[in-house]
């Protein structure tokens, strides 16, 4: 455990520019609100690029197992058949056996999952059309506080 936070305090003075530049830092951590460690972790860790569908696929009011589900099929990594021929299964979707399954088919292509979803919007009272699930976060995030009274 030594060896790493001898590496760790190397890399600091590397990147930041000297010693009296790391004790800067540590001391500027010390004094922010919310904890050291959270303040060392925010800053330690890879940044990513935002997303605009971010706010709205990890909403508070949702299931966090939907939530997720959501978040992995906006990054189109949705365990679907589609994505799982490796193990040389059936890729017809299981609902309507009419065409691939894939997050696309799924979510608005399949004859008993669109049912569902014009369901959702009636009792929703969402007249926009939503064709993809882009369109649909995209719709999500506009009418957000008008569902949030909804549920």
């Amino acid at each position: 455990m030594w060896k790493s936070i001898v590496v760790l305090k190397n890399q600091l003075v590397g990147d930041y520019g000297g010693h009296s530049q790391v004790i800067d830092l540590l001391t500027d951590w010390e004094q922010k609100g919310g904890g050291f460690t959270s303040n060392v972790y925010a800053s330690l860790r890879p940044q990513g690029s935002t997303v605009s569908w971010e706010k709205t696929v990890w909403e508070q009011w949702s299931l966090p197992r939907c939530n997720f589900i959501l978040w992995l099929a906006m990054l189109g990594k949705l365990r679907t058949r589609d994505r799982l021929r490796f193990i040389h299964t059936d890729t017809f979707c299981t609902f309507c056996r009419q065409a691939e399954e894939s997050y696309e088919h799924l979510f608005f292509g399949c004859t008993w999952t669109s049912s569902l979803w014009n369901k959702a919007k009636v009792w929703l009272k969402i007249i926009r059309r939503m064709s993809t699930l882009k369109s649909v976060v995209r719709g999500l995030s506009v009418m957000k506080n008008n569902l949030e009274a909804r549920m």
